[in-house]
């Protein structure tokens, strides 16, 4: 029996988490192999005989390291990819890594006049990402975006069940925000104390005893301070913006054209 494999790649911060958790589990007529055993999915899939098979899994700066391992085995997958506006994108993914504990400023994070950044603009490149998918796997990926998965969510599901052939019942899904963001003061405190207290996560070592029990502390740690900051006094939030307005306009307009003619390329 010949079987389709069906590759969700991300990217991370695109919706990925209500995906995972409302949409592809509900999905009728597919396998899913969640996020949780992406690490053994090579391993998984030969014992899996269903027709159909949905992977998932979110890259960003993995993805081109992850695309070709999937690939050497599973040429032809079918992979999906969900993009987002790159400020956007670029600004979520920033608050991702200060919750995570990282003390730096946006324009370390990102840097586009100097190319400095712990993020590079070949990490906001989309068209790297496609071609990447386009050369490693036979089959043509499905791209969608994030702002539709807002505006119309079924609309954006019904994308993904016609590409894989899966249904759904659409009232087994709960279409409300799963993921809401932190507030920025408590996004600022926590950058703050970063600089005086380490608890940072680290994923590398989270499968180790001494690694796990570290990230179990830095858990403790970052989310006491970001729940139990609304109970602080003002005096205790740093004043400073917490990016400034400039860079994130500096970001869009960089990659302006790109975003430009994906969303003309895809409608």
């Amino acid at each position: 029996m010949s079987q389709n494999i069906y590759f969700h790649v991300g990217l991370s911060k695109t919706g990925s988490t209500f995906l995972q958790h409302q949409v592809f589990p509900k999905l009728q007529g597919i396998y899913y192999l969640p996020t949780v055993k992406y690490r053994h999915a090579l391993k998984l899939l030969p014992k899996i005989h269903d027709e159909r098979v949905l992977v998932s899994r979110e890259f960003d700066q993995q993805f081109e390291q992850e695309v070709k391992k999937f690939s050497a085995q599973y040429p032809q997958a079918y992979p999906i990819i969900v993009l987002r506006e790159h400020s956007s994108w670029a600004v979520s993914n920033y608050k991702r890594f200060v919750k995570n504990g990282h003390s730096i400023s946006f324009k370390e994070f990102i840097d586009i006049e100097r190319d400095k950044g712990l993020f590079k603009k070949r990490d906001f490149d989309y068209e790297r990402y496609i071609d990447l998918l386009e050369q490693y796997f036979a089959q043509k990926p499905l791209i969608l975006f994030y702002e539709d998965l807002q505006k119309e969510p079924v609309k954006f599901v019904r994308k993904i069940m016609d590409y894989t052939g899966a249904e759904l019942n659409y009232s087994d899904v709960n279409w409300n925000p799963r993921h809401v963001s932190y507030d920025i003061d408590s996004l600022k405190l926590v950058r703050k104390l970063s600089n005086k207290i380490q608890f940072q996560k680290k994923l590398e070592v989270h499968t180790k005893p001494r690694g796990f029990l570290y990230n179990l502390y830095a858990n403790i740690v970052r989310y006491s301070i970001l729940y139990a900051s609304k109970l602080f006094p003002k005096t205790w939030f740093p004043t400073e913006e917490f990016i400034n307005p400039a860079e994130i306009e500096e970001l869009r307009q960089y990659f302006s054209p790109q975003w430009d003619s994906l969303r003309n390329k895809t409608h």
